[in-house]
């Protein structure tokens, strides 16, 4: 019984120094984000009255980040098309009145379907699965950017997360290995997006929390950036990154400088 009791306390204890090293670890990678510099975004300029646009097409826009970004995209007067899939909940879209289009980023002609004839200023994916099978984290961007390829449409916006690519080693050991599946998956999507010359722009949020925005995120080129952000600030950034050209060709971090890993999260 004693030895039990023992064996108890001492698992217990590995538990907390574990706990201890994985925090101590993610405030020693968010510590220096006052240091990092930001990439300032530029206003959005005045479009002329003649040019054709039938606006921004959305993948990933019934909820989270996606329907966030359609929520600040609409309420400023742009068009907006959201693909939906036949069983997502797009009660909170119908409430912005954006265009709704039938399609699955795994099903090629639905996304054909979806840009067929259009003249879509840009092109945004946020989209990502955890419990899919296959995941779309990459075959349904795969599509989406072939698609857009096709069609002509040559701006694009890959939302992916810091650990993707380049930026692994900056991402906080337990994002790692909960993302572990996803994080090669994402990284394929940026490589093959990169392979296709078109206008693209690549935002890697650090762990996101549902919160009110502190408009005190930024956009970063720095690898080494890690950190948290609100979906409500990330998708503040994301329209500054589609209305600013001086984005394309870049992968840019996206974090809330005050915010520490792993007490923040809540």
């Amino acid at each position: 019984m004693i030895m039990k009791i023992i064996k108890g306390l001492a698992l217990t204890f590995v538990a907390l120094v574990v706990i201890v090293v994985l925090a101590l670890f993610g405030i020693f990678l968010t510590s220096n984000n006052q240091n990092v510099e930001a990439f300032a975004l530029a206003p959005p300029a005045a479009k002329e009255a003649t040019e054709p646009d039938d606006g921004i097409l959305i993948f990933g826009a019934s909820r989270n980040t996606g329907l966030d970004v359609a929520e600040i995209l609409a309420a400023r007067g742009d068009k907006v098309t959201a693909v939906v899939r036949p069983n997502s909940n797009t009660e909170e879209l119908k409430k912005l009145n954006v265009t709704l289009v039938p399609g699955d980023a795994l099903d090629m002609e639905s996304v054909r379907a979806a840009m067929a004839g259009k003249k879509y200023r840009a092109v945004l994916t946020t989209i990502a699965c955890f419990s899919c099978n296959p995941k779309p984290d990459y075959l349904g961007n795969k599509n989406i950017f072939d698609a857009a390829k096709e069609a002509g449409l040559n701006r694009v916006v890959l939302v992916t997360t810091i650990g993707a690519g380049d930026s692994f080693n900056s991402a906080p050991l337990p994002a790692r290995q909960f993302l572990k599946d996803m994080l090669p998956l994402k990284t394929q999507a940026e490589d093959y997006l990169k392979s296709l010359a078109l206008d693209y722009t690549i935002i890697r949020p650090g762990g996101l929390k549902t919160a009110k925005p502190t408009s005190r995120a930024i956009l970063s080129e720095d690898r080494k950036t890690s950190g948290i952000i609100t979906r409500s600030d990330l998708a503040g950034l994301i329209v500054g990154a589609l209305d600013d050209p001086r984005t394309i060709g870049k992968t840019l971090a996206a974090i809330d400088r005050d915010f520490k890993f792993p007490f923040d999260m809540r």
